[in-house]
């Protein structure tokens, strides 16, 4: 293996988010192509000045004041910053958006490759949640609705005409997405995420007392929700259907795990408090509002029996939580949107319609009769790794650089 100079572009890179996707599989990204011998450089943006140099989890970072480069104007902390690093290879974090505001021409002779990371919706599938919904999820959805409405020219231009040379993106749902559009096979590369290695070794048999201390019994069939609970993550709608579910089966009972405080969010969403305070929740509900370390939430997930992540819009592609909670062994219930089927087709899983409480109580009952069919537990899969996410990079850094030679001239 030839060594490699790789700078990658990604904005957002903070310790704060590092666990969330995409800036999972990102700085994954930077620190396994490291570990694979090649010399990476990762451009962030929240520096003031001159580049200033930090590290996130482990991944060493150059802050700039901003890595956006429009079209409107030139980034010359950024073009800087490219032009010392001298890469043979430069990784750009892109989305549909970026094709209409992005400058990605003229940078240097070194090939791009984009790490598209944003699902690629219809219009109708996210119109189909009703006005209501999407307009109170607006963080989640305004750049996906946005997507669906831009012209995709501009990405078919700056593919066609080798401005940008690949996409790499986690998923085969994504992949034939952009085909639709009008990329073409050869452009178009999926390497998917990997997990943590504690989620395939951790002992399964250690929740018990983690269940014993969040208060249920063994008799009780635990459902788990793990997540922001921000709108169109699925929450409202799975707090409504574990409701429908127990007037068929009364031993069904839901955990939420929440990154937000709990003063916080009954505070900020008016509908989920509505929820949470109906008569009786208290009886089959628990929420836990914590950030939990990953020791703390492999416990939690490990004391459960079935992990309901039922999305209504995927924020950013290929969501890890249900890779996770399936490598523990848990039935996933989750939804049609995207990747998610995809996803989940390698253990026990149950899709439901998006935003359809009734469809999901469905799958939560199924799964209920299932886990009863297999004695409370199911066949763990062989999980992938980050270094095997890795290694396919690297294979394929070292194929779209082998032509380039060692010609770096930035504009």
């Amino acid at each position: 293996m030839q060594r490699k100079s790789i700078c990658m572009i990604a904005g957002g890179l903070t310790e704060k988010n590092f666990r969330l996707q995409p800036w999972r599989y990102l700085s994954e990204v930077a620190r396994q192509l490291a570990n694979q011998g090649h010399t990476v450089t990762v451009l962030t943006d929240g520096g003031e000045g001159k580049p200033a140099q930090d590290m996130v989890a482990g991944v060493p970072v150059w802050r700039l004041p901003s890595v956006s480069a429009p079209l409107w104007t030139r980034n010359e902390p950024l073009r800087t910053a490219l032009r010392a690093t001298s890469p043979d290879i430069i990784l750009w974090h892109v989305g549909l958006t970026s094709f209409l505001h992005q400058q990605l021409e003229g940078w240097s002779e070194a090939p791009v490759v984009g790490i598209f990371t944003s699902p690629v919706y219809r219009f109708g599938e996210i119109a189909r949640l009703g006005a209501r919904r999407v307009i109170g999820g607006y963080k989640l959805s305004a750049v996906h609705v946005l997507g669906t409405l831009l012209p995709k020219v501009r990405l078919r231009h700056i593919l066609r005409h080798g401005v940008v040379r690949q996409l790499v993106v986690q998923s085969h749902a994504t992949r034939e997405r952009l085909l639709a559009h009008g990329v073409r096979p050869e452009q178009a590369t999926v390497i998917v995420p990997g997990i943590d290695n504690i989620w395939s070794t951790f002992e399964v048999s250690r929740g018990t007392e983690m269940r014993a201390v969040l208060g249920f019994s063994s008799a009780d069939t635990v459902v788990l929700y793990f997540g922001s609970p921000a709108p169109l993550r699925g929450l409202h709608s799975l707090i409504r259907a574990v409701k429908i579910a127990r007037r068929t089966d009364p031993s069904i009972k839901l955990l939420v795990l929440s990154r937000r405080r709990a003063d916080e969010l009954m505070r900020e969403d008016a509908e989920l408090r509505r929820l949470l305070q109906e008569e009786d929740v208290s009886d089959y509900i628990k929420v836990v509002s914590a950030f939990l370390d990953e020791t703390a939430l492999v416990s939690h997930v490990a004391a459960c029996d079935v992990a309901a992540l039922p999305f209504e819009i995927i924020p950013s592609d290929a969501p890890l939580s249900l890779l996770e909670a399936q490598a523990l062994g848990k039935p996933v219930v989750t939804t049609t949107v995207g990747c998610l089927g995809e996803l989940v087709d390698r253990g026990p899983s149950y899709l439901a319609e998006p935003a359809n409480p009734q469809s999901l109580a469905n799958a939560l009952l199924q799964a209920a009769v299932d886990l009863r069919a297999h004695n409370g537990g199911f066949t763990r899969p062989v999980a992938r790794s980050w270094q095997q996410m890795g290694e396919e990079w690297s294979t394929l850094v070292e194929q779209m650089t082998q032509h380039t030679g060692a010609q770096h001239a930035f504009s």
